[in-house]
């Protein structure tokens, strides 16, 4: 038992027929890796977007992908054949998160690593892998440092109520850019900006005080959102 656990860590792949112990190993180092990605997968993901089905997906997936690999080993006929059995298959469930994409293919990796004999690869990837994804999630990387934001609004007034935009604007963003102007009619023009508010309180009282010029139709959305778990 030691001697075939220590070939098996070692990622010795053997013979295309596999015996049953051997077998029972590689998919039960599959279901743990499989289960590692899952659970990192379930802490890590904090979109509205979450399914349980997909979570689950991922331990199996990896078990699935060992079976294959146990099942083509070394020859190159039976690679071929499931080339062709998987293109008749249609995958239709969209993927809307590129996060989930990563962890599908760290699910498969894992689990050709483990149908391939190599144990302590799948493990140690899984687990490696899977706290980079942690460490991702809980430092909010990649988010944005400053309180960005987008302001669309309608404006019919004077180029003295205009000045008066840019003043209010001035008062509450650390920086602002016209980045778009459309005509809706011959006395009425769409603006749209481009900011970055001082804080985050600074956008309620943006919106109040251009409601006081001749403005209608005041929207501002965030460019980006930091979304909590």
């Amino acid at each position: 038992m030691n001697e075939l656990l220590n070939t098996f860590l070692a990622g010795s792949s053997g013979p295309a027929a596999i015996g049953l112990q051997d077998l029972l190993l590689r998919l039960l180092v599959a279901f743990l890796a499989g289960s590692i990605v899952a659970w990192i997968y379930r802490v890590s993901h904090s979109t509205l977007n979450y399914s349980q089905n997909f979570t689950q997906a991922l331990v199996l997936l990896s078990l699935v992908v060992a079976v294959i690999m146990c099942v083509v080993g070394d020859s190159l006929a039976r690679a071929f054949g499931l080339g062709a059995a998987l293109a008749i298959v249609r995958f239709r469930t969209p993927i809307k998160d590129a996060l989930d994409t990563a962890f599908l293919f760290l699910a498969v990796a894992a689990g050709m690593a483990a149908g391939v004999g190599a144990g302590m690869l799948a493990l140690v990837s899984a687990g490696s892998i899977g706290a980079a994804a942690l460490f991702l999630s809980w430092t909010s990387f990649g988010a944005p440092t400053r309180a960005e934001g987008l302001l669309r609004f309608r404006f019919s007034g004077s180029s003295q109520e205009r000045l008066q935009i840019a003043k209010i604007l001035r008062s509450h963003c650390t920086n602002f850019r016209l980045s778009g102007v459309r005509s809706v009619s011959e006395a009425e023009d769409e603006l749209v900006y481009d900011l970055d508010l001082r804080n985050d309180g600074s956008g309620t009282e943006l919106v109040s005080e251009l409601k006081q010029v001749r403005v209608t139709a005041v929207s501002l959305m965030p460019a980006a959102r930091v979304q909590g778990g």
